[in-house]
């Protein structure tokens, strides 16, 4: 199968003709639905483009206005707001306030941007079937299973996503020849979105393999291993704790995954690690142009990265994003003589005024003897095999199996450098294993869905649960964003607002 994936003109030209069409619905956007529609998917070389628009579209979704960033980090105290005026509202003296996000409401407030994936994914499974065998130069069966295996993945990550950032998603499944009278539809459960994620992910399991068919392909397109890591997630959500092991043994087992060293730590994120499952692909290329590669120093392009980052390791950049060093000290022993290997590759300045997240601290300079015209390099790691060793920690104590779960937890802190955690109770076991994700994950867009997830982010008894948060807020679900409706109900007038934000936080 050809390499199509880090074809990113091919994705953006075709992702550009769609969003000219301007369809009313966002539930049926989809950049390829054209008036040439039909013409269009009759060949390999379509599928295989119509399915890099959709990693593109991933891409969009997840990094437009650091989204990724503030769903998952922002939104646990990871970074400190106080020094941060974009972040501001995210703090407790503001009481987490995520109606207010200056400049940033287009984004956080509007799931769009991930329907259109969902509906470009539509339409690959409409129309990929339908394409004659004769115009496919590999093995069409083989071709064709790869291809909809990987839309089925990437539309359930949305749904994932989706679920878990604004709760109750908006379900659909088809591909509309005519979706300016497509009739409304309705909000479901996060039961519905989550079940939607399980039969997508089934579905794709049955498609793909855990092999690739070359080392380009590696953890930037989905894979069978991606499967079963998505699946141990979205079953943990769903407390289906023997359902989370199983499909974290199936990545553990079957994926030919292996930790990085703790002395490459950093490698993690400048893509394709042995460690990695799934990632975006935002790696720097000469052959790209500014708007597809992003410039360090100019956040109009998606530059997600650059964010995080400032002098000594974008020459002349002012500080971006400080880290909440009171965070980091309550998660890191950053005094003892045995230190956290991942802190020298996760922070700096941790001493001064102000500290960086440097994970994502690849930068290359397009003129390296000047220093100048400096883009970052790294990928946006999104599944990796600490994730699912330490979701494998937590699903198997959650089944009484600590001897299990201390094994998994282990093997995470001996590749940090620290020693083995001695078990003491359930409680404070399972506190362990969350601090460890919250260090080994720091930045990576994961530990506000954690600690919602396992119910810690109120817990008094949990030293890094959030504080700032009204009495009844996690009652009414207010974890979840708000919904910006001005925009959404002229599409759809059957949605309703999020309980919490429907009554404007109060």
């Amino acid at each position: 199968m050809k390499k199509y994936i880090n074809k990113y003109i091919i994705a953006i030209i075709i992702c550009g003709v769609g969003l000219i069409t301007s369809c009313k619905k966002y539930i049926n956007e989809g950049p390829i639905d054209t008036p040439t529609d039909n013409n269009f998917w009759t060949s390999e070389r379509a599928a295989e483009s119509g399915l890099a628009g959709a990693y593109g579209l991933l891409r969009t979704a997840l990094t437009n206005g650091q989204a990724y960033f503030i769903f998952g980090d922002a939104t646990a105290n990871e970074f400190s707001a106080y020094e941060n005026f974009e972040l501001g509202s995210l703090s407790s003296i503001n009481q987490w306030n995520f109606n207010y996000v200056p400049y940033r409401e287009p984004i956080l407030h509007n799931w769009t941007s991930f329907y259109q994936v969902i509906s470009q994914c539509n339409l690959i499974l409409s129309k990929v079937p339908n394409i004659a065998a004769a115009n496919f130069q590999d093995d069409p069966v083989a071709t064709k299973n790869q291809i909809m295996g990987e839309a089925y993945f990437i539309r359930a990550y949305c749904y994932y996503y989706i679920t878990q950032v604004w709760g109750e998603p908006v379900i659909v499944t088809q591909a509309y020849t005519d979706p300016i009278n497509a009739k409304p539809i309705a909000r479901s459960k996060d039961a519905d979105g989550f079940n939607q994620v399980v039969s997508d992910l089934k579905k794709s399991a049955s498609l793909l393999s855990y092999n690739y068919s070359n080392a380009s392909q590696v953890a930037v397109q989905a894979g069978k291993g991606s499967v079963f890591a998505l699946l141990s997630k979205v079953y943990m959500w769903q407390k289906q704790y023997q359902l989370a092991s199983a499909a974290a043994d199936s990545v553990i087992q079957h994926g030919g995954y292996s930790l990085e060293t703790g002395a490459n730590f950093s490698h993690i994120f400048k893509g394709q690690s042995p460690e990695s499952i799934f990632e975006i692909n935002m790696i720097y290329s000469p052959n790209q142009n500014e708007a597809q590669r992003g410039d360090a120093t100019n956040d109009n392009n998606n530059n997600v990265f650059s964010v995080f980052l400032g002098d000594p390791f974008v020459k002349g950049k002012s500080y971006g994003w400080s880290v909440n060093k009171d965070l980091v000290n309550n998660l890191y022993d950053t005094t003892a003589s045995k230190k956290d290997v991942r802190i020298k590759s996760t922070f700096y300045g941790l001493q001064s005024a102000r500290t960086l997240m440097v994970k994502y601290a690849n930068v290359i300079y397009q003129n390296p003897q000047q220093q100048t015209l400096p883009f970052v390099s790294n990928n946006m790691v999104v599944l990796r095999l600490a994730d699912i060793f330490l979701l494998k920690a937590e699903a198997d104590l959650n089944q009484g199996n600590t001897g299990s779960a201390l094994m998994y937890l282990n093997r995470v802190r001996q590749r940090a450098g620290l020693d083995p955690y001695v078990f003491t109770s359930q409680n404070d076991l399972l506190y362990t294993i969350m601090d460890e994700r919250g260090r080994e994950l720091y930045g990576e867009g994961q530990w506000y869905f954690d600690l919602v997830r396992s119910g810690l982010i109120t817990n008094p008894n949990y030293d890094n649960s959030i504080d700032g948060y009204l009495p009844n807020r996690i009652t009414n679900r207010g974890y979840l964003w708000p919904l910006d409706l001005r925009t959404l109900l002229p599409q759809d007038p059957l949605l309703t607002q999020n309980a919490w934000w429907a009554s404007a936080g109060q």
